[in-house]
């Protein structure tokens, strides 16, 4: 983040912390976290990008934001999440990426998704959206992918009123991913006292604030907690 906004600097250190992952970037909401990841993964005009026809409408607005193709997947009738049976059939030599929703906490069919993307040289974007802690065999949903996004409204079981979190393993595609928060500067370096506004790419204002930041630092030492009521009342 830019000099001087310890709160969002501290969310994104304790997220990624949290995750078991390398790096996490904040932005201003859910649905920039996944336009961040799109960009990171390098989603161009042109390129397809498969996700269940089942999610908010944020996953499809990704993808349209770069002027590439949403292909839509029917969802499994039982889980609600992305068929990964009729995934294969969809892709083409333009996909690019493969973005499967863990709909309602509950994690989607990665194993298929990661054969093949493995199978067809794709990348994987997860919308954990509605994940903040989810488990799938054992891996916290979010970072089996190559990106994992999660959502800080205040619907969700991790709210810090609005925001947004995208965390990677890898560094390239985060740095990527960082020039599309802040209108296309490379910003937020230790070594930078001032702010040098040279723009490299389009970039948006998705900077988070530092009062949902630090609400959502609050929130994150109770989501344990809160999950394990969540579950109990939904049982």
């Amino acid at each position: 983040m830019p000099v001087g906004m310890p709160q969002s600097d501290s969310l994104e250190s304790e997220f990624a912390h949290w995750l078991g992952a390398e790096h996490c970037l904040v932005v201003n909401s859910g649905t920039a976290a996944l336009h961040c990841a799109a960009a990171g993964v390098g989603v161009r005009a042109g390129d397809q990008v498969i996700l269940p026809a089942h999610t908010f409408v944020a996953s499809a607005m990704a993808v349209l934001h770069h002027n590439a193709i949403p292909v839509f997947v029917d969802v499994d009738p039982r889980t609600y999440n992305i068929d990964a049976s009729q995934v294969e059939s969809k892709i083409t030599d333009k996909t690019k990426v493969l973005l499967p929703v863990h709909m309602h906490g509950l994690p989607a069919d990665m194993d298929e998704i990661l054969a093949l993307a493995k199978k067809y040289d794709l990348l994987v974007i997860e919308d954990a959206c509605q994940a903040h802690g989810a488990t799938y065999k054992g891996k916290m949903a979010g970072t089996i992918g190559d990106f994992g996004c999660f959502s800080l409204n205040a619907t969700k079981n991790l709210p810090g009123g609005e925001g947004g979190l995208a965390n990677t393993d890898n560094e390239k595609l985060l740095n990527r991913a960082k020039l599309i928060r802040t209108f296309g500067e490379k910003v937020g370096q230790e070594q930078d006292r001032f702010r040098p506004y040279h723009c490299y790419t389009i970039g948006w204002n998705y900077r988070c604030q530092e009062m949902p930041a630090a609400f959502a630092r609050s929130q994150l030492k109770r989501l344990q907690r809160n999950n394990v009521n969540s579950q109990r009342n939904g049982e």
